[in-house]
Formats: structure tokens, sequence, C-alpha cells
């Protein structure tokens, strides 16, 4: 098959023809057909190493208890972006009175406690202790 420049007459639903042709992929992985599986069985508590056992006992498909992992790892990411989500920032900061008190906190100014000091600092003498034992 040879592919040619695309033309400038060609676009929307006429580009879309033009591959419609083209076979659908291969699953990349050999996990891929058995995902509601691994689904339903993590689902029911079973363990990676459990379901990695059932699958070489009853499939005769071995695979690693790790790749078992990575398998649902990958395709849980794609679901988690979409379900935590934040609300957009003039809903949050209209909605709470927790941003408007943080901002308060913020303006006042910082209480400093005086320390006690238990060195005296005179510019050309050595440090001494004094005498009241840090207080001043």
């Amino acid at each position: 098959m040879i592919l040619q420049q695309p033309s400038a007459h060609l676009e929307g639903n006429q580009a879309i023809a033009e591959f419609a042709d083209l076979p659908p992929k291969p699953p990349r992985s050999k996990l891929e057909p058995h995902r509601e599986l691994i689904r339903e069985l993590r689902r029911k508590g079973r363990t990676y190493r459990e379901v990695a056992r059932l699958f070489h006992e009853r499939l005769g498909l071995y695979v690693a208890p790790s790749t078992l992992h990575s398998f649902v790892k990958v395709r849980a990411k794609h679901r988690k972006r979409t379900q935590f989500e934040l609300p957009p920032l003039e809903f949050a900061v209209a909605e709470s009175p927790a941003l408007e008190r943080i901002a308060a906190l913020k303006t006042k100014p910082p209480v400093r406690n005086a320390k006690p000091t238990r060195f005296v600092f005179r510019e050309n003498e050595p440090l001494t202790l004094t005498s009241n034992g840090g207080e001043q």
C-alpha cells in the first residue's frame, strides 16, 4: 500500500474514509483478552499471586504476579485521572471560609517571643555568661 501526499481537497469525513480499511491493531499484552476475568478476580479479593496461579492451572498461561500488577496499574491510571479532579479555582475561593481565615492569618504580623539569652555579646570582648541564668 503506497501512501500519497495528502491533498487539500480531503477534509473531515473524506480523510476518515481513506483510513477506514486499516485493520485494527492487535492487543500488545497477552493479558488483554483476559482483562474482565482479572478485574473480576481482583474484585473478589484474589491476590496477584493467586490470579497468576489460576491462570497457569486453568488456562495454561504462565504470567508473573508482577506482570499482572503492572497490567492492572497501567489501566487503572486512566480511570484515576478522571475520578479525582479538583474543582475550578473560582468555586473553591467562593465556597471556602477556611481560605478567608488563612488569608487573615497571613496578614497578621508574627508574634516574636523574646528568647532568653545566656550570653552577652559586646564587640571586642569575649562572650560572657549572664549572671541571671538566661533571664534578662
